[in-house]
């Protein structure tokens, strides 16, 4: 079961039908931002999928996207996303002007689980917010 608020939107979200929701202010942005990357963590804990060891600095040091060639896509939410996008929001960097996580999430989604549902819906959330786009525009 996919948790999401009323009418399918995350606190935080600009609202639908307004021009106005194409510009976020960079701090509703990264609330909303924050909102989703505490959803990933909280999710991925429920499936079950969060883990209690880091995997060794040579799989973490991959330079592939999403680590594919060390790492499994929720080993690399857990220990590369997540605690990267809390590192820009709390002050320390840029956040990235673009973001298509989406479609791999799509393709391992046999790893993820029965019901990854909740996870994708949260990840395309992400890449719109990090886009620029409004909610509810994430596929």
């Amino acid at each position: 079961m996919v948790h999401r608020p009323r009418g399918g939107k995350l606190p935080g979200s600009a609202p639908r039908g307004d021009n106005a929701c194409m510009t976020h202010t960079a701090t509703d942005r990264d609330r909303a931002l924050r909102v989703v990357v505490d959803a990933l963590e909280a999710t991925l804990r429920r499936m079950r999928l969060w883990e209690q060891e880091s995997p060794d600095a040579v799989r973490l040091a991959s330079t592939q996207p999403f680590s594919f060639d060390t790492l499994r896509f929720h080993q690399w939410l857990q220990w590369q996303l997540i605690p990267r996008m809390r590192q820009i929001l709390d002050g320390g960097g840029a956040l990235p002007s673009a973001s298509a996580i989406h479609p791999y999430a799509e393709e391992c989604a046999a790893e993820l689980g029965e019901d990854p549902a909740e996870l994708l819906f949260l990840i395309g959330h992400f890449d719109a917010l990090i886009r620029g786009e409004r909610a509810g525009a994430a596929h």
